[in-house]
């Protein structure tokens, strides 16, 4: 496929790019004070907001069905109106972030709007009420943390960006691997409602500590919409992360979701055991992304992507075939697989965007994961009620296998007709 860029489009992205200055970069800078500020505190915080994510997860059951009266369908409509929400606002907030030039800000509104709502819900007795007010907050959460990961990628050391696109898979799957087994144990001690409170004050706590994060700020002459999506077109080979990113969180929400119900069949009822065994999957893949990110600094981003993925899907087929005493090593080298995927997916992202396009570009990114979380309980449910467990889990590896000969076939096109290098600015770096 051939991508041509017409004569006018040309002549923005050369105004964008020679109409840009910044201010001083703290993440630019090698003092350990800019990097805290710059890279590893928006990790952590990155961490927190996925925790936030999965603390609900092992209790959903107790909190809608049993404590609310809810039914199963509206437990998980609980978790994927959420999801919804990140479908339809993560490139809206990636644009506007763009557009605006501060990033700092709405991160901080995010984060504080998501605190008050997680509040609420701990006194909301109308299911109704908290699908709504759910569907809000998930809005306003993939402000904070869709426009905070734009904010890491905008650092300019493309030497190290491997490592600090790891570190910040690895602080993203981490967040998300530990929600499952504390939100358990919350729920289970202390009832339904605690988790929801933890998520508030956790949201609370990063809302204030992102107003330390660098007041860095892009500007520029005022670039319309449809340029910056014309520049978007004309980097084609942003696909490809999308790509791996969507079946990644699908595979992800796949889990969070019908794992556990596939535990519940083989006897396991408790909340914190059910998180334990998501963690068996989940703490590898965050733990190990920083060195598959260096990884990929050393031999590039699509061999370590496109083998991992490959055999990950041919694992992921076997789950759910596996008994309660197989799975254990199943999940810990699903895990191992599933770390090589993220930091070469989101440093592709970073190589084939520009400064004036990163935050729409991060959007898309977290569009396409997003997408992913929230159709894979929705395909796993489905397979499920045609053939049982076994058949859902081949369907998700079969997923992965077919996003491999996907991204094959369109690297040997594109190979042969030649897209559009990467930006110029990140080939200089």
């Amino acid at each position: 496929m051939q991508y041509r860029v017409s004569r006018q489009s040309a002549a923005t992205l050369m105004t964008m790019h020679s109409s840009t200055t910044t201010q001083p970069d703290f993440a630019a800078r090698t003092d350990p004070a800019s990097r805290w500020r710059g890279i590893y505190l928006p990790c952590l915080f990155l961490l927190v907001a996925m925790l936030n994510l999965t603390l609900i997860v092992a209790g959903l059951k107790e909190l809608v069905v049993d404590r609310l009266g809810g039914t199963t369908a509206q437990a998980s409509l609980f978790f994927s109106i959420e999801m919804a929400a990140y479908i339809l606002f993560a490139t809206i907030w990636g644009i506007v972030s763009d557009r605006f030039g501060y990033r700092k800000p709405l991160v901080i509104l995010g984060f504080a709007v998501s605190a008050i709502f997680y509040t609420t819900y701990s006194v909301i007795d109308s299911i109704a009420l908290l699908l709504a007010l759910r569907f809000i907050q998930g809005a306003f959460s993939v402000m904070g943390w869709s426009t905070l990961m734009a904010m890491v990628l905008d650092q300019p050391d493309a030497k190290r960006r491997g490592r600090y696109m790891g570190m910040m898979g690895g602080a993203l799957s981490l967040g998300v691997s530990l929600g499952a087994p504390i939100g358990g144990y919350l729920s289970r001690d202390l009832g339904p409602r605690a988790p929801l409170l933890g998520a508030a004050a956790l949201f609370a706590l990063i809302a204030l500590g992102s107003f330390v994060l660098p007041p860095r700020r892009i500007r520029r002459k005022q670039v319309s919409t449809s340029a910056i999506f014309a520049t978007l077109r004309t980097s084609p080979r942003l696909m490809l992360p999308y790509l791996f990113y969507f079946v990644d969180r699908y595979t992800v929400g796949f889990f969070v979701v019908l794992f556990p119900l596939y535990l519940g069949s083989l006897g396991v009822d408790d909340p914190a055991v059910r998180g334990r065994y998501l963690a068996l999957f989940l703490l590898p893949f965050a733990l190990l992304q920083y060195f598959t990110g260096r990884l990929s600094e050393r031999i590039g981003p699509y061999p370590p992507l496109l083998a991992g993925s490959f055999a990950y899907g041919l694992l992921l087929c076997a789950v759910g075939y596996s008994g309660l005493y197989s799975l254990w090593w199943v999940m810990v080298v699903l895990g191992l697989l599933a770390a090589v995927m993220f930091p070469p997916a989101i440093t592709l992202t970073a190589r084939y965007s520009s400064e004036g396009t990163r935050g729409i570009a991060m959007g898309g990114f977290n569009l396409a994961g997003s997408l992913g979380f929230a159709i894979g309980p929705l395909v796993g449910a489905w397979a499920f009620t045609a053939r049982g467990y076994g058949f859902a889990f081949v369907v998700s590896g079969a997923l992965e296998v077919l996003a491999v000969i996907i991204a094959l076939v369109l690297l040997a096109r594109w190979r042969a007709t030649g897209p559009q290098e990467p930006p110029a600015e990140n080939k200089q770096r």
